[in-house]
């Protein structure tokens, strides 16, 4: 079993559900909000959040969206050459400490290129576990064709 899809697997109108989800901890967000300098009190100060519309510290929206993306690699972008676009992001909801996010993607299109490699266009949408959308984005990337004599 391969990590990925090759061109040929990845029709238009294809939709995955991945799994398995990701819970995000209090250790997670914090980490990711120190490790990329997003020293926003909305994640990083319980009081400040507390007086905030939210009600408390909301996860980094990058945070969301990296795992997202990441959840969607074993079924689609596992064996993309290259990343060529995002776009369409768009935070669709809040996500708070111990909300489990789970990602569905639809191929949306698709087209050969040169060199035994195609363009996908894949819309990714991240849900939480009351399954409520909280982020959805676009992205384009290469992906290479099935080798000669690989087996299906």
């Amino acid at each position: 079993m391969g990590y990925g899809s090759y061109f040929e697997e990845l029709e238009t109108g294809r939709h995955f559900r991945h799994w398995p989800g990701r819970t995000i901890t209090e250790f997670d967000d914090t980490l990711f909000s120190l490790m990329s300098m997003n020293q926003h009190p909305l994640h990083i100060d319980e009081h400040y959040a507390a007086g905030t519309q939210h009600g408390g510290r909301l996860v980094a929206g990058p945070l969301v969206i990296s795992l997202v993306i990441g959840m969607s690699q074993a079924d689609i972008g596992g064996r993309a050459l290259e990343t060529l676009d995002y776009s369409n992001v768009r935070h669709l909801g809040p996500v708070f400490h111990g909300d489990t996010i789970y990602a569905e993607s639809t191929i949306a299109m698709k087209e050969e290129l040169p060199n035994e490699r195609g363009l996908v266009v894949v819309v990714t949408r991240g849900l939480n576990q009351r399954q409520e959308a909280i982020l959805a984005l676009e992205r384009k990337i290469v992906v290479p064709k099935r080798p000669a004599g690989e087996a299906t």
